[in-house]
C-alpha cells in the first residue's frame, strides 16, 4: 500500500508539471514550433512571461517544475495533523498567505482568497469576499473552480477508509477559498474516488464496477451531515444571506450533476467515444467550465479508468488535450491512477520532477497517518531563527549561497538571483530561487526601486 501513496503523490505532481507546459498553448502547431514535437511527453525547460505587461518578468521554468496545484497540495499536507484532521487555522493564516510569495501559475480566485484571508476579521470558515475583474464583480459564493480539489489529495490519503471524516475535512478546507458547491463537491468527489481506488486490485479492476461503487447512493454518501456543527452552521447562514437559492439546495443540485457526469463517463468508455469528444462533453474545453471543480475532476476520473492499464497514456492524454485545464486534469488522473498500482510507476524520463525526494517524504508521512503510526509532532507554531527573511522582501540585499528563512518552511539557501527591468520606469524585478532544508524549492520575486537599491549596475 505504501507504494500506492508514493505513486499517487508523484504522478499527481508529474501530471501538474507536464500539463503546466501545455496549459496556455492554443494549438498542437504552437507545441511543434516551441518544442519540435507534436505532443508533450517529457519535461522541458521553458519560459513564461508573468506579472502583467508593465511589471512582469520572464520566468525561466526548469524541466520538471510544478505549478500551484502541487504547491498547494504540499501546503495542505503540512497542515494535516497526526490523527488525520486538518488544522485549517494554520493552513489559512500561515500556509495560504505565505504561498502568495512563491505562487506559480495560480488563478485569480485562489490568489484573491489567499489575499482576503489575511484580513484580521477573516477566519477559515468566514472568508466571504468579492473581487473585480474588469467591470464585473465576482463573489466568493460563485467560486466553483478546481482550486479546492487540486489540493486535497493529502487529506484523502491520510484518511483512507474513513470517508466520513475525510468528507468533513475536505469540506472545511475547501471553504477557506471557494464558496460554490461545484468547487466543494468536486473536491469531495476526488477524495471519494481516491479512497475507492485504494481499495481496488489491478488484476481484477473493472471500470463499470468502480463507477457503480462511486455512484451508488451518491446523494446520501455526499450528504454533509456535519453541516449542523456550529463552525459550518454559521458559514451556511452567512452564505444564504441575499441568495435566491439556499446553499443546501445548490449543493444537492451539484451532487445530482456529479451523478449524471459519472453516468456519462460510463457511457463514453463503453461506447469508445474519443477522448476529445468526451472531455468536451464534460465541459473541459468551454471557457465557462474548463476549470470547474466538477468537469476537471470528472475528466481526471475518466482518463484514469479508461487507461488504467497504461498510466503514462492516462496522464499524457490530459497533458495534450490542448484548450483544457491540462495541468489540473493531468494531476487528477495521475493522483488517481497511482493509487491502483503496487509497483514503481515513475519512468526515468519523469524522475526529475521538482522536489522528488520531498514528495516521497510527504507520501510516507500520509501513509503513516493513515496507518495510525505517525510519530511526527502536530504542526508547531511558526517561528523565526534569526536569519534574513523572505516573508517581507524590502531591499536587494541577498546573495547566492546565503542562508535565509521563510515561514513556514524554515531555513533555506539562495541558489540563484536574477534581476529584470520592468516597463514601469525606475522599477525592476528581483527574482530569488531558494532550496529549503525541508526539501521544497521555490522562486520568489519582488518589484523594487532601481535608485533606492543602487541597482543600475545590474543593467548597464
Amino acid at each position: 500500500m505504501k507504494i500506492r501513496y508514493k505513486n499517487s503523490i508523484l504522478l499527481s505532481a508529474i501530471g501538474d508539471s507536464l500539463g503546466w507546459i501545455t496549459e496556455f498553448e492554443k494549438s498542437s502547431e504552437a507545441i511543434q514550433k516551441k518544442y519540435g514535437v507534436a505532443r508533450i511527453e517529457k519535461f522541458y525547460d521553458w519560459e513564461k512571461y508573468v506579472g502583467g505587461r508593465f511589471n512582469g518578468y520572464l520566468d525561466e521554468i526548469k524541466s520538471g517544475s510544478y505549478s500551484d496545484d502541487t504547491q498547494l497540495l504540499l501546503s495542505v499536507a503540512r497542515s494535516i495533523q497526526k490523527n488525520g484532521s486538518i488544522d485549517n487555522l494554520y493552513f489559512s493564516k500561515t500556509e495560504l498567505p505565505s504561498w502568495l510569495n512563491y505562487a506559480r501559475g495560480a488563478g485569480r480566485t485562489i490568489k484573491n482568497a489567499a489575499k482576503k484571508i489575511e484580513r484580521k476579521s477573516a477566519v477559515w470558515n468566514n472568508n466571504f469576499f468579492t473581487y473585480k475583474v474588469g467591470q464585473t464583480i465576482l463573489d466568493y459564493r460563485d467560486s466553483g473552480a478546481n482550486g479546492a480539489a487540486m489540493r486535497i489529495l493529502p487529506i484523502a490519503l491520510a484518511n483512507h477508509r474513513d470517508f466520513g471524516k475525510m468528507k468533513e475535512y475536505i469540506f472545511s478546507n475547501s471553504i477557506v477559498t471557494h464558496g460554490h458547491p461545484r468547487a466543494i463537491v468536486g473536491a469531495i468527489l476526488y477524495g471519494y474516488a481516491i479512497d475507492k481506488m485504494l481499495e481496488q486490485n489491478l488484476e481484477q479492476f473493472n471500470y463499470k464496477l468502480y463507477l457503480t461503487e462511486i455512484g451508488k447512493d451518491v446523494e446520501q454518501v455526499f450528504n454533509p451531515k456535519f453541516i449542523t456543527k456550529p463552525e459550518f452552521k454559521s458559514w451556511v447562514s452567512i452564505w444564504n444571506i441575499g441568495q435566491d437559492i439556499d446553499f443546501m439546495t445548490v449543493y444537492e443540485q451539484t451532487v445530482r450533476e456529479v451523478l449524471n457526469s459519472l453516468r456519462d463517463v460510463f457511457k463514453f468508455i463503453r461506447d469508445e467515444k474519443s477522448t476529445k469528444d468526451s472531455l468536451q462533453s464534460f465541459g473541459c474545453f468551454a471557457s465557462a467550465t474548463k476549470g470547474s471543480g466538477i468537469s476537471t475532476v470528472i475528466g481526471g476520473i475518466y482518463l484514469a479508468i479508461k487507461h488504467y492499464q497504461n498510466p503514462r497514456k492516462a496522464i499524457l492524454e490530459a497533458v495534450n488535450s490542448i484548450g483544457a485545464d491540462t495541468d489540473s486534469v493531468a494531476a487528477f488522473a495521475g493522483g488517481l491512477i497511482g493509487c491502483l498500482y503496487e509497483i514503481e510507476l515513475i519512468s526515468d524520463q519523469w524522475s526529475n520532477v521538482q522536489d522528488r525526494d520531498y514528495l516521497i517524504s510527504i507520501s510516507n508521512k500520509l501513509y503513516d497517518i493513515a496507518k495510525k503510526e505517525s510519530q511526527e509532532a502536530d504542526i508547531p507554531p511558526p517561528f523565526t531563527i534569526g536569519l534574513k527573511s523572505l516573508n517581507e522582501i524590502t531591499s536587494d540585499s541577498f546573495f547566492v549561497n546565503e542562508e535565509i528563512e521563510f515561514i513556514p518552511f524554515g531555513k533555506g539557501v539562495v541558489s540563484s538571483i536574477d534581476r529584470q527591468k520592468t516597463l514601469t520606469s525606475g522599477k525592476y524585478n528581483l527574482i530569488i530561487d531558494v532550496d529549503f532544508e525541508i526539501g521544497q524549492s521555490c522562486k520568489f520575486s519582488k518589484i523594487l526601486d532601481i535608485e533606492k537599491n543602487n541597482a543600475q549596475k545590474y543593467f548597464d
